[in-house]
């Protein structure tokens, strides 16, 4: 069943003989042995690629829901043991992840190795439930009623722009003056073109008209550090740059205010000792960033 389900997850025999450390012989050898078993031909193999059969689909829904039902059960076991062991799926946003959420990772890691972590970085908005995500982290609004929500950090942002583009453009004295400005937008953002700034001491959300249009805030980042335009991104994204001397911050007293971060996860009756920890992990590495 392991041996079937990698195959089919990989896409080639090749490719789950690899995932799973043995070799194609092996693997093609198990695949036959298991449709003879059976009876039944499991999958459609060409000389392009590995199609499943109806069979073979059938079996695959059975097969992936026993054998996380054996994981969930060895797992039980050994956490009884005291061990903290097991697979949990994580999702987060692409940049978040990889610059935030990493070293925290590493240290959960270091500490629990017979845990599987399935780490997915992507910027759309996952549904945890229908999805199969043990945890999601959330930046910005939440709407998820039905889902518990832990505070991660608070995370500022700020107005980016390369002193080679303020010397041919000039520097922004207001938010409004954004509009004669060229502005790089980030894609995924809710709402559309459009900056919310503290003015007067109201949120005030300023619109423009992109000249650049990614779905990728290091990309954007590195668009402003080449005088393209003015992003707006998290610090953990734009300081880098400032002490490298290729960004500053404009409109600092116009700052909107931090977005929250959030963990997010489903209520459970009795909660994985690998998930509680895990969740307790990222809760501590934070809190310690920001003290």
């Amino acid at each position: 069943m392991q041996i079937f389900r990698a195959v089919v997850e990989a896409g080639s025999f090749a490719g789950g003989a690899r995932k799973l450390g043995l070799s194609n012989a092996m693997v093609s050898k198990q695949i036959s042995r298991l449709e003879a078993l059976l009876g039944v031909r499991l999958l459609a193999r060409t000389t392009r690629r590995l199609q499943l059969t109806a069979e073979g689909e059938r079996y695959l829904q059975g097969a992936a829901r026993l054998l996380d039902e054996l994981g969930e059960l060895e797992a039980e076991l050994g956490e009884q043991r005291g061990e903290v062991r097991g697979r949990l799926r994580l999702s987060a946003p692409l940049d978040f992840g990889v610059r935030e959420l990493m070293p925290a990772l590493q240290a959960f890691e270091q500490a629990h190795p017979g845990v599987e972590l399935e780490v997915v970085l992507e910027d759309r908005r996952v549904d945890p439930l229908a999805e199969d995500f043990d945890l999601v982290v959330r930046i910005g609004t939440l709407e998820d009623s039905s889902l518990i929500a832990r505070p991660l950090m608070a995370m500022p942002i700020h107005l980016y722009g390369a002193p080679s583009y303020f010397e041919r453009y000039g520097v922004p004295r207001h938010p409004r003056e954004l509009a004669n400005h060229r502005c790089l937008h980030y894609s995924l953002q809710r709402g559309g073109p459009g900056w919310v700034f503290q003015v007067d001491g109201q949120l005030e959300r300023v619109r423009y008209r992109p000249v650049l249009t990614c779905n990728n805030g290091r990309a954007l980042v590195e668009a402003a550090a080449r005088g393209m335009g003015l992003a707006m991104k998290p610090a953990f994204l734009g300081e880098p740059e400032v002490r490298r001397g290729r960004l500053v911050r404009v409109l600092e007293s116009f700052a909107p205010p931090p977005l929250a971060v959030h963990l997010l996860y489903a209520e459970r009756e009795l909660m994985p000792a690998r998930l509680r920890v895990l969740i307790e992990t990222l809760l501590a590495h934070f809190q310690a960033r920001s003290a």
